[in-house]
């Protein structure tokens, strides 16, 4: 068993608005971030267990939770499979307002008021499916691919319903690598 526990935190200063969308941002953001991670190995198959929780939090009122688990399982000497689930879910900023039902408008905002439509700061869920296939040549020369889908949706968030003007999105992704250990 393998066990690690990292902490992180950032303030940051500056223009946070996002100058192709209408939004006004706070110009402060301070970030907290707390991962644990636990890999256990079973001796009988020869896989591991990959678990890690990731918790977010933020001074724009933002709180993301992240689990995920991997399997790894080498099939022979030379080729791994690791087939991945991961659940992701977030809280919306204190300023995010969606945009009017039926509509890409947003409501009404005072002027000087902080506000965005960023859907990146909405409230949502996700989930991700993944597997990895690896293949060692040799001792120095290892390749591997990589295929995730991806979907979010606003009621996939966790402890209640998510932002009611976010568009449900689903996205496939590959990886390739090649590494050459010295």
């Amino acid at each position: 068993d393998i066990v690690q526990f990292n902490v992180g935190f950032n303030v940051g200063r500056g223009d946070y608005n996002d100058h192709y969308k209408a939004d006004e941002r706070p110009d402060r953001r301070e970030e907290l971030t707390q991962l644990v991670r636990w890999n256990h190995h079973f001796e009988s198959l020869g896989s591991s267990l990959r678990f890690s929780y990731r918790h977010y939090s933020d001074s724009w009122e933002l709180r993301t939770h992240t689990v995920q688990a991997e399997w790894v399982q080498p099939l022979n000497d030379q080729f791994t499979l690791t087939p991945l689930l991961r659940y992701y879910t977030q809280n919306a900023a204190s300023f995010y307002v969606d945009p009017k039902p039926g509509t890409y408008h947003l409501p009404d905002v005072a002027e000087g008021e902080q506000f965005t439509a960023d859907q990146r700061l909405s409230a949502f869920g996700a989930v991700t499916l993944g597997l990895r296939a690896d293949y060692q040549f040799d001792k120095d020369w290892s390749t591997d691919l990589r295929g995730d889908w991806y979907k979010q949706r606003s009621d996939w968030r966790m402890g209640g319903n998510g932002s009611p003007g976010l568009v449900p999105f689903q996205a496939v992704s590959f990886q390739w690598g090649l590494k050459r250990a010295f």
